[in-house]
């Protein structure tokens, strides 16, 4: 029997990529500091799915080809935004050797070594902490250490906190930054091993998702989501606010968001809606996280001081349109290599 393809996972990618924008340009709309929060969750969905499939991977002996596509990824994302950088610089007519040497400042190295901070785009972070992720998962696996690593999971999510939104609170100001929390080590790591703990029992997990689990999951949404507004006001009020990365709601409205989408693959009924959403999550989600702040960039730059009816609807709606071009521009790119495999490929 031909395996079905996990098409609910699909739609959260896409749904994770759009958070991920909204982060990046928020909605200037009533309400949108909150809404800003609730997309919290994106980033470490996205690591949740990374585990959720890596048992798979490892049954299969995929892991060195996983590390190697990610590997060629990240590479290629850095090379991007390294001739990115030069034409922001030749457009605003400045020194392409100072622009660029303004990027690598004292701490660089470091930064770019330890807590995976790339100098060329604060976004690429992601790649590199999944790198380093699927590195050590590497190691944990052959060596037999993945219950051990299981058992890390409270202590590094603990870590995410303490050295994240709560860092003003515990460790004082010369310790909060955001990358500190936004890492391999204290992101990446505890959410691909919840999703690798998952992925290991998926039947048994879908069995225990029924109609009336999914109905509690629902009810968590707002219970999680308000309580991150909480935490956030509540850190605000004590003047300890930190990073604004993950707060403990948003570990459980990630959890909670993730076991809802792994739950609905048993009452999934395809439309157009969510064929096109699944669409975008399976085959452009990745680009789309690479690409949008390039297009974000672009499209400031377009607006910046026009006041004209699209001008407005851009400053209002920002993420909408770098989403939307995002996926034309990637689409495009998918369908002409595919196009131009295809056109290489011996004929028979």
């Amino acid at each position: 029997m031909k395996k079905r393809r996990w098409t609910c996972i699909d739609i959260l990618k896409c749904l994770a990529a759009i958070a991920v924008v909204e982060i990046h340009k928020p909605l200037e709309i009533q309400g949108g500091d909150e809404f800003l929060i609730l997309c919290r969750f994106a980033v470490p969905v996205f690591f949740m799915i990374t585990g959720f499939f890596y048992p798979e991977t490892v049954a299969k002996k995929r892991e060195l080809k996983q590390l190697g596509k990610i590997f060629t990824i990240t590479i290629g994302a850095n090379l991007f935004y390294l001739l990115w950088e030069i034409l922001l610089a030749v457009e605003q007519r400045e020194n392409i050797k100072e622009a660029l040497l303004a990027r690598f400042e004292e701490r660089v190295p470091e930064d770019f070594v330890l807590w995976n901070l790339s100098p060329l785009s604060p976004h690429l972070w992601y790649l590199q902490a999944l790198l380093y992720v699927l590195v050590i998962a590497f190691v944990a696996e052959h060596l037999g250490l993945r219950k051990l690593a299981y058992l890390a999971i409270p202590v590094l999510l603990a870590g995410n906190l303490i050295k994240g939104s709560y860092s003003l609170l515990f460790v004082g100001k010369e310790d909060c930054h955001i990358y500190y929390a936004r890492n391999f080590l204290y992101c990446g790591l505890p959410f691909f091993w919840l999703g690798c703990w998952f992925g290991s029992r998926k039947e048994a997990l879908l069995s225990f998702l029924d109609r009336k689990k999914i109905g509690f999951l629902l009810c968590g949404l707002p219970v999680f989501w308000n309580m991150a507004v909480m935490e956030q006001k509540w850190l605000e009020k004590r003047n300890a606010l930190g990073t604004q990365e993950e707060y403990a709601g948003t570990i459980f409205l990630a959890i909670c968001i993730f076991l809802l989408f792994v739950g609905w693959q048993n009452f999934y009924v395809e439309n157009s809606f969510t064929r096109a959403l699944a669409k975008v999550g399976k085959d452009y989600s990745m680009l789309i996280y690479v690409l949008h702040y390039a297009v974000l960039q672009a499209l400031s730059r377009c607006f910046k001081g026009r006041r004209n009816l699209l001008a407005r609807g851009y400053h209002q709606y920002g993420m909408m349109f770098v989403f939307a071009v995002t996926v034309v521009m990637v689409a495009a790119y998918v369908n002409a290599r595919k196009k131009l495999r295809m056109s290489s490929e011996p004929k028979n």
